[in-house]
């Protein structure tokens, strides 16, 4: 069985249920005509092709160009045709896309494929319905109503689309339902703006020839491409800084190990907060790059095997400024800064560089100190051994309410046992 709560396996067989049981009310009476079978054929082809290049934009919701195709064929031929186009061109794109699933679990490959395929059906039909009840037409349009009325149908579907796939996420991975709706439609959204007017610019382009539609390929693929270079540079950034920071680890081995293990501590401790998986990533990405600030501080300061001096020390604690410099022109670290800054605040205002205090120093700094400090606990040190696990939970209480978060010192304990 696949790691899906019970919840989550209802909700995935009524989305199968209810895409499949849509399609067949729609499209029982279907007749094939010519122009109908020339639309779906050309349709079909340009949506597969978009759906075969998909994007993650958000941890658990993948997005594709073909997002314009499955507009513009409510555009051009109403919900049936729209259906016809989804149901095979999403069909052979699962299959394939899926096929890892099927070697590891073939009910886990067949979940996801009947739920990836649903999803898609019920957002169509949901926007092709709208569309026949607002008197939708066949373009050309001639007034600013046919083009807004174009343009709610694209809203619908993709609210629609996001909808259905933020329950899932909530029930397979317990998180909040309107948070994760709200990233979804918040992530990219000029580029996917720019797909609601390629397909009003697809139906439009329909009425001069069928044929033409496949010159769309081209502006398709231009979003399609600037959507995969934004996600991979973002990728690829991430990659350079943490390996820039695992470059202190040659000067400090402790600190190259110790990013990577308090990120995992960090992560398991915000997921059962149950904060949104943005949140969560952007605790993760902190939590790697969050002693890069070391790399400024001299090795005798370092690595110096005895207690530092008062003049160290301030060296020492300029550390978090120095990361939080290091990373605050950089765009995809922009909502990481003020946590790297923080980390090294105190629960009751004595901590440094700015002396914040509670609730003041932000939920991502108070999470990465409690993982850092049980880490350093456990770690040899150049000036003394690890502590016990039993040791270092009596430090770690001893530390509640002065130095740490007490709410969060109690949960993390909890996790560690």
């Amino acid at each position: 069985m696949p790691d899906f709560p019970k919840k989550a396996w209802f909700y995935i067989a009524g989305i199968i249920v209810l895409g499949a049981g849509l399609a067949a009310w729609q499209l029982w009476d279907l007749k094939l005509s010519k122009n109908f079978l020339l639309a779906w054929g050309l349709l079909l082809l340009l949506e597969l092709v978009c759906e075969l290049y998909e994007v993650e934009i958000v941890h658990g919701h993948r997005t594709s160009a073909a997002i314009a195709v499955s507009v513009a064929a409510v555009l051009i031929g109403g919900t049936k045709l729209a259906l016809a186009v989804v149901f095979l061109s999403s069909l052979l794109a699962e299959l394939y896309l899926r096929k890892a699933f099927w070697r590891k679990d073939p009910l886990r490959y067949l979940a996801v494929v009947g739920f990836n395929v649903g999803q898609l059906l019920v957002s169509v039909a949901i926007a092709g319905l709208v569309f026949q009840a607002l008197g939708g037409k066949v373009p050309p349009y001639e007034t600013l109503v046919d083009f807004l009325r174009a343009g709610l149908v694209f809203v619908v579907y993709i609210t629609a689309n996001a909808a259905t796939v933020s329950g899932v996420v909530h029930f397979s991975r317990r998180v909040n339902y309107w948070t994760h709706l709200k990233e979804i439609l918040q992530a990219r959204y000029v580029q996917i703006f720019s797909l609601g007017i390629l397909a009003i610019l697809i139906a439009l382009v329909y009425t001069l020839s069928p044929w033409y539609m496949i010159l769309m390929l081209s502006p398709l693929f231009i979003v399609q491409i600037s959507l995969r270079e934004h996600m991979k540079l973002q990728r690829q950034a991430h990659l350079a800084f943490e390996k820039i920071a695992k470059i202190v680890s040659s000067r400090d081995p402790y600190t190259g190990i110790h990013s990577e293990e308090v990120a995992e501590l960090a992560v398991k401790l915000a997921k059962v907060l149950n904060l949104p998986e943005k949140e969560i990533a952007r605790i993760e990405t902190a939590a790697r790059v969050h002693d890069l600030g070391k790399i400024a501080v001299p090795d005798a300061i370092l690595l110096k095997p005895g207690p530092l001096t008062e003049e160290e020390w301030k060296v020492m604690k300029q550390h978090p400024v120095v990361s939080a410099e290091i990373l605050s022109g950089l765009e995809i670290y922009k909502d990481c800064v003020d946590i790297i800054r923080h980390e090294h605040e105190h629960w009751d205002g004595s901590g440094y560089p700015d002396g914040l205090k509670g609730e003041e120093i932000p939920l991502g700094s108070r999470i990465i100190a409690v993982a850092d400090v049980w880490h350093a606990l456990l770690s040899d040190r150049p000036y003394r051994k690890a502590y016990t696990k039993e040791e270092a939970r009596k430090i770690m209480k001893d530390m509640a309410g002065k130095v740490l978060d007490p709410k969060l010192v109690e949960l993390f304990l909890q996790i560690v046992e």
